[in-house]
């Protein structure tokens, strides 16, 4: 009876040292995946980026509507919106006809470069938002083989440890009939 018992505890001892193995196998599938946390968090940074971007944009533009419309309030002497500008009019008189001039030309120089500016911004997020796009359907391609190789490793993983579970059971149940 001993020495069934002693053949049982060997097969069992067998057992325990390769469940670090399988631990270890386990961690490594584990990284794997992890990899794909790390690559949302940077998909989220991108999409910040092109939240900045386009906010910039929307920015540029109605700081560019904001000067033309300023530009229009000059040029035709009525002022639309309550304003500091419009009220300081009112209290101390009308500019002078130079300084309007000299005015609407400063604003027309700003709404040309704001126009330039907006075009950039705009073309900026096109060339930004087609690149990402190229990285993402990169990724999906390069995703989809890994984790398909990682997933069919981890189920080739879990029925050699299965098997092995089996057989040492298979085992220690022989030795535990001799007895």
């Amino acid at each position: 009876m001993g020495d069934g018992l002693q053949s049982a505890g060997h097969h069992m001892d067998v057992y325990a040292s390769s469940i670090d193995d399988i631990l270890e196998d386990e961690e490594h599938y584990a990284d794997q995946l992890k990899e794909y946390l790390f690559y949302a968090e940077a998909l989220r940074a991108v999409c910040r980026k092109h939240e900045l971007m386009q906010y910039d944009l929307e920015m540029a533009a109605q700081d560019l509507a904001s000067k033309k419309q300023q530009c229009e309030e000059l040029a035709t002497g009525t002022v639309r919106t309550f304003s500091l500008k419009g009220m300081t009019t009112k209290l101390f008189g009308q500019e002078t006809p130079e300084q309007r001039e000299a005015r609407i030309k400063v604003l027309e120089e700003q709404i040309n470069e704001g126009e330039q500016q907006l075009k950039s911004k705009n073309l900026e997020g096109r060339e930004f938002v087609k690149n990402a796009w190229a990285d993402i359907e990169r990724f999906k391609d390069q995703k989809n083989r890994d984790l398909k190789e990682a997933l069919i490793s981890y189920a080739v993983m879990q029925i050699s440890m299965c098997k092995k579970g089996i057989q040492v059971w298979t085992n220690a149940k022989e030795c535990f009939s001799k007895m």
